[in-house]
């Protein structure tokens, strides 16, 4: 996974503070002439910006200090892959034992894991495929359907799908969702049913369960957990382009 320059300068601040106070600019100071005032707004996790994009300024949103620690956090595993989630954590459930075997390989890009379960929340079914490492990227504890990884890995939490993810089921209110991903696309066909292809190498990942086949450099391994009523991953090694 290839950090961006934006990503590689919130690693130099060594506080929240830090950050809070890089984000101050002669414009800003302008519109609000107090410092502490603006660093007030910009806990909030809004931007001065905010006030003034009518006049066609770019709005550019501050990050809380979840949300900076979050994601600092997550862009520190990212640099040094040996930094993982799942690190110094032993997993009782077989399915997280998987997951956190497969946690650096896809950080690095190397293989590309979906995840589809069936999982019983307060008597209603919910099923769904996760592209887990688009998961592992939703961290911000402020962002909806955010990923506590440290807590699921130690069982303190649970993983499900949810409306954020590849594709979503709530058999009670019979809400669905799909949704494309860094990763994936989804592709519908009249005989092969959901496809999910891999946007780095363009190969197809087909999750029918009755065939034999699940695409190229792709396999599928059904796992018994106590979590959920059903759990399978479909590994894909991908042979990036570039």
């Amino acid at each position: 996974m290839k950090l961006t320059e934006q990503d590689l300068r919130l690693l130099e601040f060594n506080s929240y503070e830090d950050y809070l106070n890089s984000l101050i600019d002669g414009k800003s100071l302008q519109y609000f002439g107090d410092r502490e005032n603006l660093i007030s707004l910009y806990r909030t996790g809004y931007s001065s910006d905010d006030y003034y994009s009518q006049r066609n300024h770019p709005t550019v949103r501050a990050l809380t200090k979840e949300a900076f620690d979050a994601q600092r956090t997550f862009l520190q595993v990212t640099k040094d892959p040996n930094t993982l989630f799942s690190r110094n954590i032993t997993p009782t459930d077989p399915f997280l034992q998987e997951l956190a075997k497969r946690e650096r390989s896809n950080r690095l890009g190397l293989l590309s894991t979906i995840i589809y379960m069936r999982y019983m929340k307060r008597n209603t079914e919910i099923s769904g495929y996760i592209d887990y490492e688009e998961a592992l990227r939703r961290v911000h504890q402020d962002q909806q359907y955010s990923n506590n990884w440290k807590a699921i890995f130690s069982g303190e939490q649970v993983l499900y799908p949810t409306p954020a993810d590849l594709l979503y089921y709530n058999a009670k209110t019979g809400r669905s969702r799909k949704n494309n991903t860094r990763n994936y696309q989804i592709l519908c066909d009249p005989q092969r049913g959901i496809i999910f292809r891999n946007t780095y190498d363009r190969k197809n990942i087909y999750p029918d369960p009755l065939v034999s086949f699940y695409g190229t450099n792709t396999s599928r391994i059904e796992i018994a957990s106590d979590l959920y009523e059903q759990v399978v991953l479909y590994d894909h090694v991908v042979r990036k382009n570039y």
